[in-house]
């Protein structure tokens, strides 16, 4: 997809979209439930590894096994 067809195009609300690589669009549907859930998981992430254990939330990242992910919540090593 390319930056002008992303400008000129009105995504469905209550979605949230990532762009990867090679111009691939992933669309996620949000809710207050999904939000919740993600914090939750997030405070849990903390309990166990610590306050400066590395996350990421709702951003594209690209796994050596999977190409297109973006996940509620990834729980990174600290040297990744």
């Amino acid at each position: 997809m390319s930056v002008a067809a992303v400008m000129h195009t009105e995504f469905p609300a209550g979605y949230v979209v990532f762009f990867g690589i090679g111009g691939k669009a992933v669309m996620t549907p949000r809710s207050e439930e999904d939000s919740s859930t993600i914090k939750s998981m997030q405070y849990d992430t903390i309990l166990s590894f610590g306050r400066h254990a590395k996350t990421a939330s709702d951003v594209y990242i690209d796994f050596p096994a999977d190409e297109n992910s973006a996940p509620d919540l990834a729980i990174l090593r600290e040297d990744a």
